[in-house]
């Protein structure tokens, strides 16, 4: 295993020091690999101005996957997020799904750069896969919610409408969206593995979340506040077996790339509150 990034990691494994925006730094990097996961981005809408997180999420994954075609990789996943439907982060980009709960098929529209971005990493990875010699998988995990951001969680949900934070305006600002869906990252990081393991050739995209949102009301109920009714729902199921289950269909996620999510915060932020 090889890791690839601006900064020396923490870890001690066998490490290229450079820049997804340098091709030649990733040609380095790729040379010999049978498979890369790119997750280096701009992380999240605030991190950067708008045009820094299109190009380092657009042309920096062009880049990789260029590289990664010149040095005969096999497979890439590529870290994508809910972003790119278009309605999960800033109030002001909302709009309302098509139906519910959304699956890898719903129209994506996304308006804010970082989502954008998102969608269009998604099309390059879709057109390197086209070209037959590559298999490329695009994983959409929603906010990944680390241990040391949980007690702003916590905060959030206590009062979120007078919350003023550290993050106010970042990233666990935005990572909460309409619905408070989230990942913890161990989940995340074995859903990445599964899209390493798993048979499949072209192109494919998975909804990455917890099995329920840190919302304190039943999501449709959450959705038809917001937007005053509610969309279609094309699987009833998932929300009367689970009213708190997130607005993304997983079941691919853990049909096909055999993912089982294994932890559940919803209990110990809700009971904090």
């Amino acid at each position: 295993m090889t890791g690839f990034d601006l900064k020396k990691p923490e870890h001690d494994i066998h490490h290229i020091r450079g820049d997804i925006l340098s091709l030649p730094d990733l040609v380095k990097a790729c040379a010999g690999m049978d498979a890369v996961v790119h997750i280096a981005a701009a992380p999240n809408i605030s991190s950067a101005p708008p045009d820094r997180i299109v190009q380092v999420n657009v042309l920096g994954t062009w880049n990789v996957l260029q590289a990664a075609d010149l040095a005969g990789v096999r497979r890439v996943v590529l870290c994508s997020s809910d972003s790119t439907v278009g309605n999960t982060v800033w109030r002001e980009y909302f709009w309302m799904p098509e139906y519910l709960p959304i699956d890898e098929d719903h129209p994506v529209r996304p308006t804010d750069p970082y989502g954008l971005s998102k969608q269009l990493g998604e099309e390059v990875g879709r057109s390197f896969a086209a070209r037959g010699r590559m298999e490329v998988v695009a994983l959409r995990p929603v906010f990944i919610l680390f241990p040391e951001m949980l007690p702003e969680v916590i905060a959030r949900n206590i009062d979120p409408v007078n919350y003023r934070g550290p993050a106010a305006g970042g990233p666990v600002a935005a990572g909460g969206g309409l619905c408070w869906h989230y990942i913890d990252p161990r989940d995340a990081a074995e859903g990445f593995r599964c899209a390493l393991d798993y048979r499949y050739r072209g192109f494919e995209s998975f909804f990455l979340a917890a099995n329920s949102t840190l919302a304190p009301e039943p999501t449709l109920q959450r959705i038809k506040d917001f937007f005053g009714k509610l969309p279609k729902i094309k699987d009833p199921d998932w929300f009367e077996d689970n009213p708190f289950a997130p607005m993304f269909h997983t079941s691919r996620s853990r049909d096909i790339l055999g993912l089982n999510i294994r932890y559940d915060h919803r209990q110990r932020v809700l009971s904090s509150t």
